[in-house]
């Protein structure tokens, strides 16, 4: 049955977190970590900021974020997900850009989704972690 992508541990109107090794479900990500059901540990802004600079962001939501601080200090705080034995940040590039862009502190707090934990986050297109868009943006082997 050619055409057909089955996605699994995604819901309507959900958000995803993409990348090259695998899609994240952030609703479900945020919505448990809002609930308590995961930690929330300090990292340093430099460490992260380079770890993910390949990242695309939107300067303008950067720019609006770090123009408003009284609110930026109310948002959640960003997530991150163990997989593969790394650390990686699914949600808040744009509030770390912006916090780093302040230079209110050189460190934040970021949930942390262990990897023993990380199964009803990630989402599958047809049995694979990596989307069929994210796909197409890699570079040929």
């Amino acid at each position: 049955m050619s055409g057909v992508l089955v996605i699994k541990n995604l819901d309507y109107g959900d958000d995803t977190f993409d990348s090259d090794i695998g899609s994240w479900n952030v609703t479900r990500a945020a919505r448990d970590c809002a609930a308590g059901k995961h930690k929330a540990w300090e990292f340093d802004v430099a460490e992260v900021l380079e770890a993910s600079k390949a990242i695309d962001v939107n300067e303008r939501k950067v720019a609006r974020m770090a123009a408003n601080v009284k609110r930026f200090k109310k948002a959640p705080p960003p997530i991150m997900v163990v997989e593969n034995n790394r650390v990686w940040l699914i949600d808040g590039h744009h509030r770390l850009r912006a916090l780093a862009r302040l230079k209110l502190s050189p460190t934040f707090l970021a949930y942390v989704i262990e990897e023993a934990d990380a199964e009803p986050y990630r989402v599958y297109f047809n049995g694979e972690r990596v989307s069929p868009w994210m796909k197409s943006k890699a570079a040929p082997t």
